[in-house]
């Protein structure tokens, strides 16, 4: 009988299951989405409960026509840095405070100043933001106390569905390092950190390694979900480090960039990569023991989406006309302007900035935009725009690396596709990007890899690789590599010029 991985990737806007046979075969694929919550102050809140039915809805539709006793396993990447109150009962105390939720500044202002930040930075391998589970439970306890009381523990999202599968409050070390309470160094939890911030350290699930088999479905959730009782629960990983893992990013040394609607540029290392000005930060990895030095930007493929919306009108028009898609067209007119897009920049900051900047002011702006430039230029500098910046990210982490960097790294993502990018990426990089037949997958594929080395089915980490094919490899130029050295210099000039103009900026 044929074994099946069954992974959930459960993101943002919802949660797509993956139905993996052990050689890494997609049998099925479902999508289901859970509604967002928006409030005042930055407030953006999920019902766990959503969650949960939608994990459950999507569970039962991947398993019909399937022998249920061939679910070898079932496991999560899930979105991270949320802070989820759940009682003792294993009930949700309230909506769960996702990533993008930014109401805690205050909290993060008196933390970071308790604390310190370069200490902060040091000791979490984060710098101060709001957007960490840490400062969103401070938040909690000061506004609303009786629920922080009554808190038994806050869990991250896939840790919530774990829970409710098999009655046990874990999280891995990936998740447990996205909260910003967890000792990047030490591996294990801040305490001194966590009790500085005025919580208690109980609150915090028991770290579990992401590739161990935490428990079995349980027959109340069996009865909700459709597997069998009994069937191997795996605890998983953030989506982040899963996608890393889907990507091969499994060793010291090993780099991969992905550009979906945000992007990172991730390497893989033993120990964290220090930073002083702290434009890079560290996530503990799914697999126990490695750290991922990440530089994350904010709008990558969200540019291009922009562009797709305000430049593209005439390339929509002919998709209607000849039923071809939308981006052969664009693409082929943002191919039409050279490399360097005749002298025109987009800085790509259209939702402010992360890496490498950190500047929640920072805007989307063309710079040197002249009476000769066309929209296909406008369309190329969109392009160039987000591999420049991500080319910034990756010149810090070479510059501050203490190992090797790597010849090549796999590039997967939406964007990858477009041989604009593809290209620039690499002479930016100056080395060869790696483009699978995996793109869309990634995170899934990530996940049921965990599963599969949990359940003892695969012998090592690394079976992305194995399982993946390479479908292009691109190689830098040398005469554009020579060129975007000079115009990455200009391009960090440009913002660095424009920082006290942003602040005077909004509406």
């Amino acid at each position: 009988m044929s074994k099946y991985i069954l992974a959930h990737d459960m993101g943002t806007s919802g949660d797509k299951a993956v139905l993996f046979t052990l050689d890494g075969k997609v049998v099925k694929s479902v999508h289901g989405d859970y509604p967002t919550y928006f409030g005042e102050n930055g407030a953006v809140e999920q019902n766990p409960l959503d969650w949960w039915k939608c994990v459950c809805d999507r569970t039962q539709e991947i398993l019909q026509g399937i022998d249920k006793k061939a679910i070898a396993a079932i496991t999560f990447g899930g979105q991270m840095m949320g802070c989820t109150c759940i009682d003792k009962n294993g009930n949700p105390l309230r909506n769960s405070i996702i990533w993008a939720d930014g109401r805690s500044k205050k909290q993060m202002e008196q933390l970071a100043a308790a604390y310190g930040e370069k200490e902060l930075y040091y000791t979490s391998g984060h710098r101060e933001s709001p957007y960490y589970s840490l400062t969103k439970f401070m938040w909690v306890k000061e506004n609303q106390p009786e629920i922080y009381q009554n808190t038994y523990k806050t869990l991250n999202c896939k840790d919530f569905i774990v829970m409710k599968l098999t009655g046990k409050y874990m999280t891995d070390y990936s998740d447990a390092s996205s909260t910003m309470a967890f000792d990047i160094r030490k591996k294990c939890w801040a305490t001194g950190l966590i009790e500085t911030a005025g919580l208690d350290p109980e609150k915090f699930a028991e770290i579990r390694p992401g590739n161990s088999v935490v428990g079995e479905v349980t027959r109340a959730a069996s009865e909700e979900c459709g597997l069998l009782p009994g069937t191997p629960v795996v605890l998983g990983g953030g989506d982040g480090p899963c996608c890393r893992v889907g990507m091969g990013v499994v060793a010291q040394g090993d780099e991969a960039v992905n550009i979906g609607t945000s992007a990172f540029d991730t390497l893989c290392m033993n120990e964290p990569l220090d930073d002083p000005t702290r434009r890079v930060i560290n996530f503990a990895h799914v697999i126990p023991g490695l750290v991922s030095a990440t530089g994350t930007m904010q709008a990558a493929g969200a540019s291009i989406t922009w562009m797709h919306d305000n430049l593209c009108f005439d390339e929509i028009a002919k998709s209607k006309e000849t039923g071809k898609g939308e981006f052969s067209f664009i693409n082929a007119n943002a191919a039409k302007s050279p490399v360097g897009a005749n002298g025109l920049l987009f800085l790509p900051y259209l939702q402010g900035e992360r890496a490498p900047h950190w500047n929640a002011d920072a805007k989307g702006v063309f710079v040197g935009l002249t009476m000769k430039h066309t929209v296909n230029d406008m369309k190329r500098a969109v392009y160039e725009g987000i591999a420049l910046n991500l080319g910034l990210i990756h010149n810090i982490i070479k510059d501050r690396a203490t190992i090797p960097m790597p010849k090549q790294l796999v590039l997967t993502g939406g964007a990858a596709k477009s041989k604009i990018v593809s290209q620039t990426m690499a002479d930016i990089f100056n080395m060869d990007m790696l483009l699978t037949n995996v793109s869309d997958e990634v995170g899934s594929l990530g996940a049921a890899v965990v599963a599969g080395y949990a359940i003892g089915e695969y012998k090592s980490m690394d079976m992305a690789r194995k399982f993946f094919t390479v479908t292009e490899t691109v190689h830098p130029i040398e005469e554009n590599v020579r060129r975007f050295k000079e115009i990455i210099g200009v391009f960090q000039e440009a913002y660095d010029a424009l920082v006290p103009v942003f602040p005077k900026l909004h509406a």
